[in-house]
């Protein structure tokens, strides 16, 4: 597969596909002849590393502690079948959409990292292989985030 042909998100080491900010600069976000909308990340690693500090802000500023308020606030229903994403989430990690979910620490580290990947399978059009590829990057990022 060329690089033209992979997921937007891929190509930009962004698996979730984090917007960019004006006001906002990112780890390893890369500045120049980077997407117009989309922020893109040097490596993977950090790409994930961001969308995880992402979802922990989602969960302890915004309350968003279940699947389904989570997937509803990342992915606005006038861009997104947010029905479908939230039960591909859902089905992905075993996690019903309105269980609430743990804080974010080591202890839970398995919950977040799995949200991620599903939640980057959606947002990538990943396959099994890729889920698995994309778990290690995610194992990381996680490293990263929680040095």
């Amino acid at each position: 597969m060329s690089t033209n042909e992979m997921a937007r998100g891929l190509r930009n080491n962004n698996p979730l596909n984090i917007v960019k900010s004006p006001d906002f600069c990112w780890l390893g976000e890369v500045k120049e002849g980077g997407d117009k909308i989309f922020v893109k990340f040097e490596t993977m690693p950090q790409g994930c590393r961001a969308a995880l500090k992402l979802l922990r802000t989602y969960y302890e500023k915004h309350k968003c502690n279940t699947i389904c308020r989570i997937i509803r606030r990342w992915a606005p229903e006038t861009e997104n079948n947010v029905q479908a994403y939230i039960k591909t989430v859902s089905l992905l990690t075993g996690i019903a959409p309105t269980t609430l979910l743990p804080p974010m620490k080591e202890e839970t580290k398995i919950v977040w990292c799995d949200l991620t990947v599903a939640m980057a399978s959606v947002e990538c059009g990943l396959d099994q292989h890729g889920r698995e590829v994309m778990a290690g990057y995610v194992d990381i990022g996680w490293q990263l985030l929680n040095p």
